[in-house]
């Protein structure tokens, strides 16, 4: 295994979105005036199925319009009449901001990308619109980044991990991805070759019919061991 770049999941995997998402949605709840008893992740949860349900379920649209359609389909579900005399695209806006400023890093991550970031070039691949994108934490580690809205195409689709491949010019078996989300991420790089961390920090299970990756890990602290194994084995049959 010879290993020129990293590639990432952003969201979930170097950044808790869940913090910044049931923020959003508390503070979208909060301006609504509707019952507090209901937990916050449980509206964030219904929000986000909603939200992946709808990019992967047609052709594409921005990451905004999808999350302002699941917005609406979750409220109206949850709260009905609730959205009556608001305005749903600032109501949109609100979660969004949340999501994407208000998820901090994972500790593990900063140590990780600190570390690799002088050693390999690295970049996102997210279903994300480039706006939201460099709005978020983490920005200042990545020279580039490869978002939904350039592929015009959402994770696993192979459009967005061939163009994040054709813009670092490398051939896929030479690139490690890191993920936390199997579905759109191990089953999208696999079928390109690209080699696949998943770092597994719910402990999830894979599905019968999914391809595995070629690790798993609960954090990202482990893949460094990797590349500097891959890295002694690269040189030793160099010489």
């Amino acid at each position: 295994m010879n290993i020129k770049a990293l590639t990432f999941d952003y969201f979930g995997t170097l950044v808790d979105v869940d913090q910044g998402g049931m923020a959003g949605i508390a503070e979208v709840t909060r301006i609504l005036g509707v019952d507090s008893s209901r937990p916050v992740f449980d509206v964030y949860l219904d929000w986000d199925m909603r939200n992946v349900q709808t990019y992967r379920g047609g052709v594409y649209r921005s990451y905004r319009a999808v999350a302002q359609d699941a917005l609406t389909g979750c409220i109206d579900a949850l709260f009905p009449n609730a959205l009556d005399g608001h305005d749903v695209e600032a109501l949109t806006d609100v979660l969004l901001t949340h999501l994407v400023e208000s998820s901090p890093p994972h500790a593990d991550a900063l140590e990780f990308l600190d570390w690799a970031g002088s050693r390999y070039p690295l970049m996102p691949i997210t279903n994300m619109d480039s706006d939201l994108w460099r709005r978020s934490q983490l920005t200042r580690y990545f020279e580039h980044v490869t978002t939904a809205e350039m592929a015009q195409a959402y994770k696993p689709s192979h459009l967005i991990f061939s163009l994040a491949l054709d813009r670092l010019g490398l051939d896929a078996h030479n690139v490690l991805h890191c993920s936390l989300a199997s579905w759109a991420d191990i089953d999208g790089a696999k079928p390109l070759g690209m080699h696949v961390a998943w770092i597994n920090r719910s402990a999830d299970k894979l599905g019968p019919w999914q391809p595995r990756p070629d690790f798993e890990f609960k954090t990202l602290s482990p893949v460094r061991d990797v590349l500097t194994q891959s890295q002694s084995a690269t040189s030793g049959e160099l010489k």
